[in-house]
């Protein structure tokens, strides 16, 4: 955020090292503050997108596990509530940053139910301020996109409460794709429904450099590779 959007890739490499370095710039959950979503699939299902640093790409490979899904159940139970919990903190601290904020983990220190202290000087928040850094956040529900079926999914949420009640409590949005058809089912009112696709092809750029080079804000999704095809 403080980098000049027209720097060399030598310069903008200097800058990176030196903020490494730099004990006076310590926002860590910047990167955190937009992910919009988290597939959990196969690589190559994601290979070749832009996502604008959004994701939290998970691995996971449907052929190399078994009619129940231990494997995806393990995977879940660590990617749903540690992944869906950083993008709630976000989301209840830009809707009610008073009641259901949480501080920036490196700024302060919780103090009960209460708010948290900030360790840095007085002005820059002062005692017991709730709320994460208001300034990085979105509100925007986290959607997993998981390489199941949905008779796999349903089994895994009816085994596991703590992944069912994230789901059916509509606390992130689900969608299954199928490992044999990539069709895509969104979980809603209890069910699995086909999902319409709202565009045919997505914008494509030569590389990811040339899709955000420029751009500080968010951008579209896009392919990445072959001829550019549309504008941002």
């Amino acid at each position: 955020m403080s980098a000049p959007l027209g720097m060399s890739f030598a310069a903008a490499r200097q800058h990176v090292e030196a903020r490494s370095e730099d004990l006076a710039q310590t926002r860590p959950e910047l990167g955190h503050a937009t992910n919009a979503l988290c597939p959990v699939g196969r690589r190559e299902r994601t290979r070749g997108l832009f996502l604008d640093r959004r994701a939290f790409l998970t691995t996971y490979d449907p052929t190399q596990d078994d009619a129940e899904g231990t494997v995806l159940t393990r995977i879940l139970q660590a990617a749903v509530p540690v992944c869906a919990g950083i993008s709630l903190e976000y989301y209840f601290s830009r809707v009610d940053i008073r009641r259901l904020g949480v501080r920036d983990e490196a700024a302060a220190q919780r103090r009960g139910a209460l708010g948290g202290d900030e360790r840095g000087p007085p002005a820059t928040c002062g005692p017991a301020c709730p709320g994460r850094w208001w300034r990085s956040t979105s509100p925007c529900a986290l959607l997993f996109i998981i390489e199941t079926t949905p008779e796999t999914m349903l089994r895994i949420m009816d085994r596991n409460p703590g992944i069912g009640q994230v789901f059916r409590n509509d606390w992130s949005v689900l969608a299954v794709q199928d490992p044999e058809s990539s069709a895509l089912q969104v979980f809603r009112d209890g069910a699995f429904h086909p999902y319409q696709p709202e565009a045919e092809q997505l914008p494509r750029a030569v590389s990811s450099v040339d899709w955000y080079r420029g751009w500080r804000d968010h951008l579209e999704f896009a392919e990445v590779g072959g001829q550019a095809r549309n504008q941002k």
